[in-house]
């Protein structure tokens, strides 16, 4: 017979949460953001209209076309953008005009860095025709088109957002639990009709449903809140890879952040994961833990029926 989170000992809640640990934070959502391997899309005639470009091998034929593509369809040029690698911001940045895109030409610092700003006009003049010609010789784009590219810009373009996502990786590795939490909290919330707020400041809860909160917390961001009928639960997500993380200073840490909570009527759930750090953890720190922490649980323990019992009994929801 299934027990309800609320009914476990203390010694059974430690032996669920340590015998269920998980070795890595990170799920399906973590290896690529498919959101932005599709920001191409905006571009997607322009892209279509550089395949004109693909295998023409005589240089002269080649720049020819070129011209000719840019004086037709000056648009194209922000597309170039999106052929080698920038990074998301960068390249948004520079679409925005907010930036221009500097290159050192060589190591002789006493010559000024070559400039390109993108910016679409009615009409490209030639010899900034000609400047951005240059640039696709320099950058080995010329080379690209020419030698490597066989049917379409468009399926290069994906494969280059994707790559470069190992960059935008490094951001969500961090954040990996959290991605991985979210659609099971997500599933829970959608069943109880829950409102779930992700990443937001806890002054979002006075500017969206006007419940105060103090200014202790007002400015602190949240990794979830769910909200239903005035009702708070603020859900914190951790992994910890390494042994060398110490537990009594986690511990303190959000039993100190569940007492601030506490004063603004808010519940605190610590969803915590990792066997580098929680499987060696001393037995007394993890009852101090399970003391003065009124939820704890880990990535099993939220898939299962434990995290449903939790927000049932806080909410006070009877299916």
């Amino acid at each position: 017979m299934k027990k309800e989170y609320h009914l476990l000992s203390l010694a059974e809640k430690k032996e669920i949460f340590t015998k269920n640990l998980v070795s890595t934070n990170r799920g399906f959502n973590f290896y690529v953001d498919w959101e932005n391997a599709t920001s191409y899309k905006d571009f997607e005639i322009e892209l279509n209209a550089l395949n004109i470009l693909i295998n023409v091998n005589d240089d002269y034929q080649f720049k020819i076309k070129f011209y000719k593509l840019l004086r037709k369809l000056p648009s194209v040029v922000k597309a170039f953008l999106l052929l080698f690698a920038l990074s998301k911001k960068e390249r948004e940045n520079i679409w925005k005009e907010k930036e221009i895109l500097s290159i050192l030409e060589d190591i002789d610092l006493d010559k000024n860095n070559l400039e390109y700003n993108f910016k679409v006009l009615d009409k490209i003049p030639d010899e900034i025709i000609e400047k951005y010609y240059d640039f696709f010789i320099k950058m080995g784009l010329k080379l690209l088109f020419q030698n490597l590219l066989e049917k379409s810009v468009v399926d290069y373009v994906i494969g280059v957002l994707i790559g470069l996502d190992s960059h935008g990786r490094k951001n969500r590795g961090g954040k990996a639990f959290e991605l991985a939490s979210e659609p099971i909290i997500q599933k829970i919330c959608d069943e109880y009709k829950i409102d779930l707020l992700i990443q937001k400041q806890f002054k979002f809860l006075t500017e969206k449903y006007n419940i105060k909160v103090d200014e202790n917390i007002a400015n602190r961001k949240a990794d979830f809140i769910l909200v239903k009928n005035n009702k708070i639960v603020n859900i914190e997500a951790n992994f910890y890879f390494a042994s060398g993380s110490k537990p009594e200073e986690i511990i303190d840490s959000y039993s100190n952040r569940q007492y601030e909570l506490k004063q603004n009527n808010i519940d605190f759930i610590y969803l915590t994961d990792g066997i580098g750090c929680w499987g060696n953890i001393d037995k007394n720190q993890l009852s101090k833990g399970f003391n003065s922490i009124n939820y704890i649980i880990n990535f099993y323990m939220l898939k299962e029926y434990f995290f449903e019992d939790i927000i049932k009994k806080i909410f006070d929801l009877n299916k």
